[in-house]
Parts: structure tokens; sequence; C-alpha cells
């Protein structure tokens, strides 16, 4: 396992290479971010039994990556969303190696290949009413869009199933993904002194501006990427004591082929 670990680490590898050099070419501020960063600052690299990678980019730079990441990038490599792959099951975007085969850990009944995860980052309010009004609204759709996605069968053929097959009678995915996206999009990110990372809950998600600041390079295995530019105070609120080891989580996918492509 710890072998095939080390394939797909390097599979990503190349994936966060490419990422980089486009957004070097075309001026696109990007950060690692979560367990990436961590690994960069701790391991120099991926955290021994990590098995994805997580970039973000603000608002702006986001779209950008969006409307021309299968113009800029390798003919192999796919950026993959909700917008174009009706399928696809999550709100943020991945950009896939499309030679290889990856089955996520969750039962949505979706397949793409090795992917990296792409998030964008947004405004936020400050501490009050409206922020918890804003998150309990975001939360909702996270549990909704599940309910939406994910396999009925995984919850057995008693009432739940059912519940879930009328449930997506009278409610499509796509328009849970809109909502989700107005909602993230709803506090500029320019204008804002704090940085939301939605995919997080908002105890680790939302953090001050000056903390991602001006981008900061980091090595990250035989290469060097850029992270937030206070690693420190980035971690040590996500993490804690972020230096301290850790338990390894469950792996984040079913399958894996990396050769062959999802696609034959």
């Amino acid at each position: 396992m710890a072998s095939e670990v080390r394939d797909i680490q390097l599979c990503i590898l190349d994936i966060m290479k490419a990422i980089d050099r486009v957004c070097q070419e075309h001026n696109l501020t990007y950060y690692m971010i979560a367990g990436t960063l961590l690994g960069a600052v701790r391991h120099n690299g991926f955290i021994p039994w990590d098995d994805d990678a997580d970039i973000a980019l603000p608002r702006h730079d986001y779209e950008l990556l969006m409307a021309h990441a299968d113009e800029w990038l390798p003919e192999y490599y796919r950026l993959v969303n909700y917008k174009n792959d009706k399928q696809y099951p999550y709100p943020f975007a991945r950009i896939h190696d499309i030679r290889t085969t990856y089955r996520p850990y969750r039962d949505f009944g979706y397949v793409g290949g090795v992917p990296v995860d792409i998030f964008p980052l947004d405004g936020m309010a400050s501490p009050g009413i409206n922020r918890w009004w804003h998150y309990f609204k975001y939360r909702f759709h996270v549990h909704l869009l599940y309910f939406l996605t994910v396999n009925p069968q995984k919850h057995g053929m008693g009432l739940r199933y059912y519940i879930l097959k009328s449930l997506r009678k009278i409610y499509i995915a796509q328009r849970c993904f809109r909502k989700m996206d107005q909602l993230q999009r709803q506090y500029d990110f320019e204008s804002s002194l704090l940085v939301a990372d939605h995919d997080n809950k908002p105890e680790r998600g939302i953090l001050p501006k000056s903390v991602y600041g001006t981008p900061k390079k980091y090595r990250f295995e035989d290469a060097e990427f850029y992270g937030v530019s206070d690693a420190d105070a980035y971690l040590r609120y996500c993490y804690g004591d972020y230096m301290s080891p850790q338990e390894a989580p469950r792996l984040n996918y079913r399958e894996l082929n990396l050769n062959k492509s999802f696609l034959e």
C-alpha cells in the first residue's frame, strides 16, 4: 500500500508542476493549503500517507483558471467541475490526469482521473449574525448536495433509500451547486479583510487576508511551490500543534489504476 501511495503522489506532483507553470505564465496567484501546505512545512513534500493535494486561488484568478485550464494545460490534464460534468459531485474543481482511473472513497458513482483539488478563495464577513446565517445556509446545501449525489443504495433499500430517491425528483444537484456558488461569492475577496475557504467549517476556514498575503515559495519534493505568506499562523489555526505526528487517515479513493484511463 505504501508503494501505491507513493505512486499516486508522484502522479499528483506532476499535475502540481503543470499548475504552477500555468499560473506563473499567466500571472495567477495560487497557494498550497491544508495538508499540502502542512506537508511542505513539516516534510518538504507530501505527508507520507497523503494521497491528495489542495491548491487555492483568489476568486478572480480561480475563474480565469476555470475558463482557460484546458487551453493552457497539457492535453492529458483536464479541468472538471459541476459545470462541465453533470456527474461531478463536488462544489470545487479538480484538475485530473485522464490517463488514469480514480474512484473517490465516497460512493458517488463518479469516476475520474488522479486529481488535484482546486478551491476558490472568497471574502468573508466579520463574526456576527451575517456570518452565522451565511454558513447556516451553506452547510445546509453541503448536506443536501451529499444526499443528491451519493449512491442511494449506500444506505440500504429501506426508508432512507426511498427518501433519497424522492428528494432527487424535487431538487436537482445543479440547482444546489448554483446556490453554493452564489453563497461563496457573497463577500468580495478584494474588498474583504478576511478570507474564506468554504471547503472547511468556519472555525478553521476563515483567516485574515494578511495570513495568505504575498505567496511564498516552499520546497515540495523536487520542486518549489507557492503557499501562504504566514504558514505558521495558518497551520496553527487549522491544526494546532502541527509539527506533532498525526494518525494516518483512510485513503481518499476506493479504486486506482495509474496505467488505464477512466475514459476507456
